[in-house]
């Protein structure tokens, strides 16, 4: 059993619920998921429960009490005249739902001490009814840490295990914090990282999902994520050596370009078209990721997102050649196709092309300095 619980609302829990869900069906386990406490949904409509096994497949759904405001359980109960639920009551279907299932998934409304009834009751109460271990999901970006230190710390005092944190959402454009994060969560929350969802998976149709779900949990989740190969393509870049004392800190001081990303639909097939132009081997970091790193040049990293490529590049890649047909021909035979014959000026001689997703790139032959022949 494990309880499910976020440092904030809105942060993927729901998603994670349900890769959870489908990590476990995928590996022949039965599953069933509880939502003790749904709020802010109407009758009729689909609820967190329900999300999660649309997305995973055959899990048993289970809500405990629905109240039509999107408001804390027991503010939500108050002012819809209707019983809150307790920790017993959680406590009591979830073992029921033990007897008869491998794995029972209880996911939390809002954060770990949100109140379930006026008496101050916490979903941190029912883990400990329970002993279940929980697995706290949180944001990337900025704010991240002290929140999860907070729900490490309000856990440690009740003596409720921590499992450990996933990330709900990894952004495709991760910035500077939350790139860092990836080194500062596990000591934030005292327990290791134990995965990252891809912004945008509970998007996906549900067969895609329940193939990757698998690639963004760590195995002691029962998927095939691991920390250190994805905090290597994401982690942060090194920092400058620190100013001294005297010394002026730069404002607008130069940026270098640590890696390429390109958004894509297959990376691990990508990766190998780009790997075999770049002399460099294709490097497979898990189902929704993939990079090759060239010889010269920054890294390419090839990012699985659930968007097709719908408009013109505004950025590609140039690639220099001493010899601008023969490099195009490999090119094609690899699967890339000619956008236009070869075009020759002051500047040199290029090719422009499309790789096997649309993107378009070009081989260049620059033309020879005055006096080289």
């Amino acid at each position: 059993m494990i309880v499910v619980t976020g440092t904030g609302t809105g942060i993927g829990k729901t998603v994670v619920t349900a890769a959870l869900a489908a990590a476990a069906l995928a590996g022949g386990r039965s599953v069933a998921v509880l939502k003790p406490a749904q709020t802010g949904v109407a009758p009729g409509e689909d609820g967190d429960a329900a999300v999660a096994a649309r997305l995973a497949g055959a899990v048993t759904s289970r809500e405990l009490a629905r109240y039509p405001e999107p408001l804390a359980p027991a503010t939500a109960a108050r002012r819809a005249g209707a019983a809150p639920v307790t920790p017993a009551r959680v406590a009591q279907a979830a073992a029921g739902l033990a007897a008869c299932h491998d794995l029972v998934l209880v996911e939390g409304a809002g954060g770990l001490l949100v109140h379930l009834d006026d008496s101050g009751a916490t979903l941190a109460d029912a883990a400990a009814l329970l002993g279940a271990p929980v697995l706290a999901v949180a944001p990337a970006g900025l704010g991240t840490l002290n929140a999860t230190a907070l729900t490490a710390e309000a856990l440690r005092t009740r003596g409720v295990p921590l499992l450990g944190c996933v990330i709900g959402s990894w952004p495709q454009a991760p910035d500077l914090a939350a790139r860092c994060n990836l080194a500062d969560l596990p000591s934030a929350a005292g327990a290791p990282l134990l995965g990252a969802v891809p912004e945008g998976a509970g998007a996906l149709e549900p067969t895609a999902f329940r193939a990757a779900a698998a690639g963004w949990l760590a195995p002691q989740l029962g998927g095939t994520w691991e920390g250190a190969d994805f905090a290597a393509a994401f982690g942060p870049p090194p920092a400058a050596d620190a100013p001294g004392p005297q010394e002026p800190v730069a404002g607008d001081g130069p940026a270098g370009v640590d890696a390429l990303v390109l958004d894509c639909g297959e990376p691990a097939g990508l990766a190998r078209f780009w790997g075999a132009l770049l002399g460099a081997e294709a490097v497979d970091r898990g189902p929704d990721w993939s990079c090759v790193d060239p010889p010269r040049g920054p890294r390419v990293a090839f990012q699985r997102v659930p968007e097709g490529k719908r408009v013109k590049n505004r950025l590609h890649m140039d690639l220099g050649t001493g010899d601008v047909e023969a490099a195009a021909e490999a090119a094609v035979r690899r699967g890339a196709r000619r956008l236009g014959a070869v075009v020759e000026d002051a500047q040199g001689r290029f090719q422009v092309l499309a790789d096997p997703e649309g993107n378009e790139f070009c081989f260049v032959s620059p033309a020879p300095a005055p006096g080289e022949g």
